[in-house]
Protein backbone atom coordinates (compact mmCIF):
# COMPACT_ATOMS: atom_id res chain seq x y z
CA UNK A 1 0.00 0.00 0.00
CA UNK A 2 1.19 3.52 -0.70
CA UNK A 3 0.37 6.91 1.26
CA UNK A 4 1.16 10.09 -1.03
CA UNK A 5 2.67 12.35 1.82
CA UNK A 6 4.88 15.01 1.76
CA UNK A 7 5.35 15.06 -1.76
CA UNK A 8 6.54 11.57 -2.23
CA UNK A 9 4.73 7.77 -1.92
CA UNK A 10 5.57 5.91 0.81
CA UNK A 11 4.86 2.24 1.13
CA UNK A 12 3.48 0.65 3.99
CA UNK A 13 1.98 -2.43 4.96
CA UNK A 14 -0.12 -3.45 7.80
CA UNK A 15 -0.04 -6.58 10.21
CA UNK A 16 -2.39 -7.63 12.74
CA UNK A 17 -5.93 -6.51 13.54
CA UNK A 18 -6.38 -2.80 15.13
CA UNK A 19 -9.93 -4.29 16.59
CA UNK A 20 -10.44 -7.86 18.31
CA UNK A 21 -13.34 -9.50 19.28
CA UNK A 22 -13.70 -9.86 23.11
CA UNK A 23 -17.31 -11.49 23.98
CA UNK A 24 -19.80 -9.12 23.22
CA UNK A 25 -17.51 -6.08 22.20
CA UNK A 26 -14.55 -5.13 19.89
CA UNK A 27 -11.79 -4.27 21.57
CA UNK A 28 -9.49 -1.37 20.22
CA UNK A 29 -5.39 -2.91 20.07
CA UNK A 30 -2.85 -0.30 19.90
CA UNK A 31 -0.35 0.12 17.10
CA UNK A 32 3.09 0.32 16.81
CA UNK A 33 4.70 1.81 13.40
CA UNK A 34 8.14 -0.19 12.12
CA UNK A 35 11.20 2.34 11.37
CA UNK A 36 14.15 0.20 9.41
CA UNK A 37 17.71 0.70 9.69
CA UNK A 38 19.73 1.66 7.14
CA UNK A 39 20.02 4.02 5.33
CA UNK A 40 18.65 1.91 2.11
CA UNK A 41 17.16 -0.81 3.62
CA UNK A 42 13.23 -1.83 3.85
CA UNK A 43 10.66 -3.13 6.22
CA UNK A 44 11.98 -6.86 5.36
CA UNK A 45 14.43 -6.33 8.18
CA UNK A 46 11.91 -7.06 10.79
CA UNK A 47 9.95 -9.78 8.81
CA UNK A 48 9.22 -12.53 9.89
CA UNK A 49 10.49 -11.28 13.68
CA UNK A 50 8.08 -8.70 14.92
CA UNK A 51 5.16 -11.28 13.48
CA UNK A 52 4.41 -12.32 16.81
CA UNK A 53 3.58 -8.87 18.56
CA UNK A 54 0.46 -8.73 16.30
CA UNK A 55 -0.89 -11.12 19.36
CA UNK A 56 -0.81 -7.63 21.76
CA UNK A 57 -0.97 -4.73 18.49
CA UNK A 58 -1.14 -4.06 14.64
CA UNK A 59 1.76 -3.03 13.33
CA UNK A 60 2.57 -0.48 10.30
CA UNK A 61 5.57 -0.89 8.72
CA UNK A 62 6.94 1.92 6.30
CA UNK A 63 9.62 2.20 4.31
CA UNK A 64 11.36 5.54 4.55
CA UNK A 65 11.57 7.83 1.42
CA UNK A 66 13.93 6.50 -1.18
CA UNK A 67 14.19 3.11 0.55
CA UNK A 68 12.85 -0.06 -0.85
CA UNK A 69 9.58 0.16 -2.33
CA UNK A 70 9.22 4.32 -1.14
CA UNK A 71 9.39 6.17 -4.51
CA UNK A 72 12.77 7.29 -5.23
CA UNK A 73 13.09 11.48 -4.23
CA UNK A 74 16.35 13.36 -4.43
CA UNK A 75 18.37 11.80 -1.65
CA UNK A 76 19.30 15.61 -0.08
CA UNK A 77 15.64 15.47 1.05
CA UNK A 78 15.85 12.57 3.44
CA UNK A 79 17.37 14.48 6.18
CA UNK A 80 16.39 12.53 9.51
CA UNK A 81 14.08 15.63 10.06
CA UNK A 82 12.54 14.80 6.94
CA UNK A 83 12.22 11.18 7.54
CA UNK A 84 10.71 11.83 11.05
CA UNK A 85 8.25 14.33 9.71
CA UNK A 86 7.21 11.51 6.93
CA UNK A 87 6.13 8.95 9.94
CA UNK A 88 3.88 11.64 11.28
CA UNK A 89 2.55 12.58 8.20
CA UNK A 90 1.78 8.57 7.78
CA UNK A 91 0.03 8.70 11.11
CA UNK A 92 -2.47 11.22 10.51
CA UNK A 93 -2.90 9.83 6.83
CA UNK A 94 -3.75 6.66 8.57
CA UNK A 95 -6.19 8.40 11.33
CA UNK A 96 -4.05 7.41 14.56
CA UNK A 97 -4.07 9.92 17.10
CA UNK A 98 -1.42 8.29 19.20
CA UNK A 99 1.20 5.61 17.98
CA UNK A 100 3.90 3.67 19.47
CA UNK A 101 6.91 3.52 17.85
CA UNK A 102 9.85 1.02 17.25
CA UNK A 103 13.20 2.25 15.23
CA UNK A 104 16.05 0.25 14.79
CA UNK A 105 19.77 0.90 13.79
CA UNK A 106 19.25 4.25 11.62
CA UNK A 107 15.44 3.74 12.17
CA UNK A 108 16.37 4.10 15.79
CA UNK A 109 17.72 7.39 15.08
CA UNK A 110 14.98 8.58 13.16
CA UNK A 111 12.76 7.71 15.67
CA UNK A 112 14.55 9.47 18.38
CA UNK A 113 14.19 12.30 16.10
CA UNK A 114 10.60 11.99 15.63
CA UNK A 115 10.35 11.45 19.76
CA UNK A 116 11.83 15.61 19.88
CA UNK A 117 9.37 16.76 17.37
CA UNK A 118 6.15 14.95 17.82
CA UNK A 119 6.45 13.06 21.34
CA UNK A 120 2.83 14.56 22.58
CA UNK A 121 1.81 11.85 19.40
CA UNK A 122 3.77 8.36 21.16
CA UNK A 123 2.13 6.20 23.58
CA UNK A 124 5.84 4.39 24.02
CA UNK A 125 9.44 4.58 22.26
CA UNK A 126 11.55 1.61 21.75
CA UNK A 127 14.69 2.05 20.77
CA UNK A 128 16.56 -1.05 19.07
CA UNK A 129 20.59 -1.11 18.57
CA UNK A 130 21.07 2.52 18.01
CA UNK A 131 22.52 5.55 19.33
CA UNK A 132 22.01 8.98 20.13
CA UNK A 133 24.97 10.93 18.20
CA UNK A 134 27.37 10.70 15.33
CA UNK A 135 29.93 9.53 17.88
CA UNK A 136 28.20 6.02 17.46
CA UNK A 137 31.05 5.67 14.61
CA UNK A 138 34.34 6.40 16.69
CA UNK A 139 32.65 4.08 18.75
CA UNK A 140 32.20 1.15 16.23
CA UNK A 141 35.94 1.69 15.05
CA UNK A 142 37.51 1.03 18.46
CA UNK A 143 34.90 -2.16 19.34
CA UNK A 144 35.97 -3.52 15.61
CA UNK A 145 39.80 -2.75 16.21
CA UNK A 146 39.52 -5.67 18.63
CA UNK A 147 37.24 -7.97 16.53
CA UNK A 148 36.98 -7.36 12.77
CA UNK A 149 39.47 -8.83 10.58
CA UNK A 150 42.33 -6.98 8.58
CA UNK A 151 40.31 -7.49 5.70
CA UNK A 152 37.22 -6.02 7.66
CA UNK A 153 38.83 -2.58 8.92
CA UNK A 154 40.06 -1.75 5.55
CA UNK A 155 36.51 -2.26 3.81
CA UNK A 156 34.06 -0.70 7.28
CA UNK A 157 34.84 3.18 5.87
CA UNK A 158 33.82 2.99 2.29
CA UNK A 159 29.91 2.32 3.28
CA UNK A 160 30.22 4.77 6.90
CA UNK A 161 32.01 7.38 4.94
CA UNK A 162 29.48 7.53 1.59
CA UNK A 163 32.13 6.04 -0.84
CA UNK A 164 30.25 2.69 -2.44
CA UNK A 165 30.88 3.22 -5.99
CA UNK A 166 28.25 1.10 -7.27
CA UNK A 167 25.66 -2.15 -6.41
CA UNK A 168 28.37 -4.28 -6.85
CA UNK A 169 30.76 -2.76 -4.69
CA UNK A 170 27.76 -2.89 -2.22
CA UNK A 171 27.63 -6.45 -2.25
CA UNK A 172 31.39 -6.95 -1.96
CA UNK A 173 31.12 -4.78 0.87
CA UNK A 174 28.35 -6.99 2.85
CA UNK A 175 30.22 -10.02 1.83
CA UNK A 176 33.03 -9.17 3.81
CA UNK A 177 31.52 -6.98 6.60
CA UNK A 178 28.21 -8.50 7.74
CA UNK A 179 29.45 -10.93 9.79
CA UNK A 180 30.06 -8.25 12.09
CA UNK A 181 26.77 -7.78 12.66
CA UNK A 182 26.00 -11.55 14.36
CA UNK A 183 27.07 -12.64 17.78
CA UNK A 184 27.21 -16.48 16.07
CA UNK A 185 26.35 -16.82 12.20
CA UNK A 186 23.87 -18.65 10.65
CA UNK A 187 24.81 -18.93 7.00
CA UNK A 188 20.68 -19.30 6.35
CA UNK A 189 19.63 -16.28 8.19
CA UNK A 190 22.64 -14.29 6.84
CA UNK A 191 21.08 -15.07 3.48
CA UNK A 192 17.72 -14.52 3.72
CA UNK A 193 17.85 -11.38 5.45
CA UNK A 194 20.87 -9.78 3.55
CA UNK A 195 19.04 -10.54 -0.08
CA UNK A 196 15.44 -9.46 1.11
CA UNK A 197 15.64 -5.33 1.34
CA UNK A 198 15.57 -3.71 -2.18
CA UNK A 199 18.39 -1.59 -1.83
CA UNK A 200 19.05 1.85 -2.08
CA UNK A 201 22.61 3.00 -2.53
CA UNK A 202 22.30 6.57 -3.66
CA UNK A 203 20.42 7.47 -0.03
CA UNK A 204 23.11 5.38 1.61
CA UNK A 205 25.59 7.24 0.27
CA UNK A 206 24.11 10.77 0.70
CA UNK A 207 23.17 9.94 4.43
CA UNK A 208 26.40 8.87 5.58
CA UNK A 209 28.43 11.55 3.90
CA UNK A 210 26.37 14.67 4.67
CA UNK A 211 23.52 13.62 7.63
CA UNK A 212 25.15 11.25 9.89
CA UNK A 213 28.02 13.43 10.74
CA UNK A 214 25.58 16.01 11.93
CA UNK A 215 23.84 13.94 13.97
CA UNK A 216 23.11 14.94 17.43
CA UNK A 217 20.02 14.46 19.90
CA UNK A 218 21.69 14.39 22.81
CA UNK A 219 20.67 17.76 24.53
CA UNK A 220 16.97 17.11 23.31
CA UNK A 221 16.29 13.55 25.07
CA UNK A 222 16.02 14.60 28.72
CA UNK A 223 13.13 16.36 27.40
CA UNK A 224 11.12 13.36 26.75
CA UNK A 225 8.25 12.03 28.97
CA UNK A 226 7.54 8.92 26.66
CA UNK A 227 7.79 5.66 28.07
CA UNK A 228 11.20 4.15 26.63
CA UNK A 229 12.63 0.96 26.28
CA UNK A 230 16.36 0.91 24.93
CA UNK A 231 17.19 -2.39 23.66
CA UNK A 232 21.31 -3.16 23.35
CA UNK A 233 23.13 -6.60 22.20
CA UNK A 234 26.42 -7.57 23.98
CA UNK A 235 28.38 -8.33 20.70
CA UNK A 236 26.86 -5.47 18.52
CA UNK A 237 29.61 -3.48 17.39
CA UNK A 238 27.86 -0.83 15.17
CA UNK A 239 26.22 0.57 18.19
CA UNK A 240 27.57 -0.53 21.08
CA UNK A 241 26.38 -0.86 24.51
CA UNK A 242 27.90 2.23 25.41
CA UNK A 243 25.49 3.99 23.11
CA UNK A 244 22.58 2.69 24.63
CA UNK A 245 24.00 2.92 27.96
CA UNK A 246 24.27 6.80 26.90
CA UNK A 247 20.80 7.31 25.83
CA UNK A 248 19.26 5.73 29.22
CA UNK A 249 21.15 8.01 31.05
CA UNK A 250 19.77 10.99 29.00
CA UNK A 251 16.21 9.57 28.35
CA UNK A 252 14.23 9.89 32.26
CA UNK A 253 12.29 6.97 33.69
CA UNK A 254 14.00 4.77 30.21
CA UNK A 255 14.35 1.13 30.82
CA UNK A 256 17.48 -0.85 29.12
CA UNK A 257 17.31 -4.28 27.75
CA UNK A 258 20.99 -6.02 26.83
CA UNK A 259 20.83 -9.11 25.08
CA UNK A 260 24.00 -11.14 26.51
CA UNK A 261 24.16 -13.27 22.91
CA UNK A 262 23.43 -10.56 20.13
CA UNK A 263 24.86 -8.41 18.02
CA UNK A 264 23.42 -5.83 15.81
CA UNK A 265 19.85 -7.80 15.74
CA UNK A 266 18.69 -9.35 18.91
CA UNK A 267 15.14 -9.62 17.21
CA UNK A 268 16.83 -12.36 15.32
CA UNK A 269 19.72 -13.97 18.09
CA UNK A 270 17.21 -13.60 20.73
CA UNK A 271 14.47 -13.77 18.95
CA UNK A 272 12.36 -15.49 21.82
CA UNK A 273 13.48 -13.00 24.20
CA UNK A 274 13.60 -10.34 22.13
CA UNK A 275 9.28 -10.97 21.70
CA UNK A 276 8.69 -11.62 25.78
CA UNK A 277 10.88 -8.22 26.88
CA UNK A 278 9.09 -6.19 24.19
CA UNK A 279 5.65 -7.85 25.07
CA UNK A 280 6.15 -6.65 28.88
CA UNK A 281 7.03 -2.91 27.93
CA UNK A 282 4.39 -3.18 25.70
CA UNK A 283 1.41 -3.87 28.25
CA UNK A 284 3.00 -2.20 31.63
CA UNK A 285 1.52 0.71 32.71
CA UNK A 286 4.17 2.49 32.74
CA UNK A 287 5.02 6.18 32.19
CA UNK A 288 7.39 8.31 30.94
CA UNK A 289 8.90 11.20 33.88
Amino acid sequence: MFAAINGTRIYFDVEGSGYVPQGETMIKRPVLFAVHGGPGSDHSDFKPWLTPLTELLQIVYLDQRCNGQSERVDPATCTLEQLADDIDALRQYLGFEKIMLLGHSFGGMVAQVYATRYQEHLDKLILVNTAPSKEFYPAALEYASKVATPEQLKTIPELFEGRIEDDAHLIRWWDVCYPLYFHVMDEDVMRETGNRPIGSLDVANYTFKHFIPLYDVREKLPALRVPTLIVAGRYDWITPVSQSEEMHRLIPGSQIALFEKSGHMPFIEEHSSFIDSLSTFIVSEGTGK
